[in-house]
């Protein structure tokens, strides 16, 4: 995706154009976090696919990016406050133009993509950690050790607040973590429950703090990390982004 936020109007307005996407959000932490880091995704064959795949590769990703011809690349548009989503190539995304195989130590799946190429995204996944966004998804797929919500997520899911409902999801889950933006997260692994305050930011909005937060999550546990500290792992990546200081 593209992300374009703007505030104001006429001439006196301010745009700010950037890559965006939770796929290209969670890769361009991972690599900030030294992780070989790669995006899988579909955009359009037009100005925003080209500058997308550049502008991953400049963040130390790789861009595994399939060419819809007919289909615009997808953006986002916030528009004081106001959120707007062009899709695009994201909602033709199907399973064929998935690899044969996803291998990585941690591999996170975004349910922003059509049901059917989540699940098999899911099958196809060969990893440590494999991790599901659902996003709007609901029921959840199987395949997935992790789950990753926030808290307005999570209560759609159980009819929960965090703490209870990273417990409902945790017993069918390996791991539920649920985010609560400048509130920190909750998550239990294996039934024990853990929780992490967030850094203070004057941040400029929480788009892609999610993500930076997922990416900085799975990369600690990959690396061996006990829940405690990939949490603190998570919260600073997601701080991060939502105070400007990372892309």
């Amino acid at each position: 995706m593209v992300d374009v936020t703007s505030s104001g109007s006429g001439h006196r307005a301010s745009i700010d154009l950037q890559a965006g996407g939770s796929a290209v959000k969670a890769g361009f932490s991972a690599a900030a976090c030294g992780a070989s880091s790669s995006v899988v995704g579909r955009v359009g064959d037009d100005l925003a696919g080209r500058a997308l795949r550049i502008a991953v590769e400049q963040h130390g990703a790789r861009a595994d990016f399939t060419v819809d011809p007919q289909a615009p690349t997808g953006t986002f548009l916030l528009v004081d406050g106001e959120i707007r989503a062009d899709r695009g190539a994201n909602a033709r995304f199907e399973p064929e133009h998935l690899p044969d195989r996803l291998e990585g130590d941690a591999i996170l799946v975004s349910g922003y993509l059509p049901a059917t190429t989540v699940a098999i995204a899911l099958e196809r996944a060969d990893a440590g950690w494999v991790a599901l966004a659902p996003a709007l998804l609901d029921p959840l797929p199987a395949g997935a050790a992790a789950v990753l919500v926030d808290e307005v997520e999570a209560r759609r899911l159980t009819g929960e607040e965090p703490e209870e409902a990273a417990r409902a999801l945790g017993r069918a889950f390996r791991l539920a973590c649920v985010t609560c933006g400048a509130g920190g997260a909750v998550a239990v692994l294996d039934g024990r429950l853990e929780a992490c305050a967030a850094e203070p930011v004057d941040g400029v909005g929480p788009v892609g703090a999610g993500d930076a937060f997922a990416a900085g999550l799975l990369v600690a546990l990959s690396r061996g990390a006990h829940l405690d500290e990939a949490l603190d792992s998570g919260c600073r990546a997601g701080a991060r982004v939502a105070a400007g200081t990372a892309p």
